[in-house]
């Protein structure tokens, strides 16, 4: 199978591939953007793909897709009610309002919390040279990161490179999925703790 992606992995088309898929992912989140960039990253182990390439390819797909998710939500933001998106956004809003930048930062490691991030972002106006300034920010953070561990999986089997791919998506998988789990168990905590002020 590896023979049959090789032409591919020594492609210049690899670079569009990631960048348009990494793109997309910001306004559409089921886009597997972070497996197929681990995936590359995992099979450099090759001799392709460029890591400097592909970290380029993912960061500028991410500014891109940030940017039409910004846009999106300057108009439309407002209107996604229902689902596991709307209730991201809900608690995105919350977060911009009281810091600024920073949660776009974060929310590239969560799910949906991209997407929920920039789409809140443009809805509340966020000034757009910050918006800029935090999603390049949040584009290089992730584009090392997904790398990162798609380099694990390729050293930790050097062997088989596609196994070291499949390592590198659990990995990440788990990893967003302990994140996801703290952001979700933070709200429950603070409020208790309010609560437990009240009655003092």
């Amino acid at each position: 199978m590896l023979d049959h992606l090789m032409p591919l992995l020594s492609s210049p088309w690899l670079y569009v591939v990631v960048f348009l898929a990494v793109a997309i992912d910001g306004f559409l989140p089921f886009m597997p953007s972070e497996a197929i960039v681990i995936g590359a990253a995992a099979l450099s182990a090759t001799g392709s793909p460029s890591l400097i390439a592909l970290g380029a390819a993912a960061t500028a797909g991410g500014m891109a897709g940030d940017q039409i998710s910004y846009r999106l939500g300057r108009r439309v933001g407002g209107r996604v009610r229902d689902g596991r998106l709307a209730e991201a956004i809900t608690r995105a809003k919350r977060m911009l309002l009281r810091h600024g930048g920073l949660p776009i930062l974060i929310g590239r490691f969560l799910p949906y919390g991209r997407t929920a991030t920039t789409l809140t972002a443009g809805s509340v106006s966020l000034p757009p040279a910050r918006f800029r300034l935090f999603s390049a920010l949040a584009s290089t953070v992730w584009a090392v990161y997904v790398i990162a561990l798609g380099r694990l999986g390729g050293a930790t089997f050097a062997h088989s490179p596609l196994l070291g791919a499949a390592f590198g998506v659990v990995v990440g998988m788990a990893l967003a999925g302990v994140c996801a789990l703290i952001e979700k168990r933070r709200p429950a905590t603070r409020e208790r703790e309010l609560v437990a002020a009240g009655r003092r």
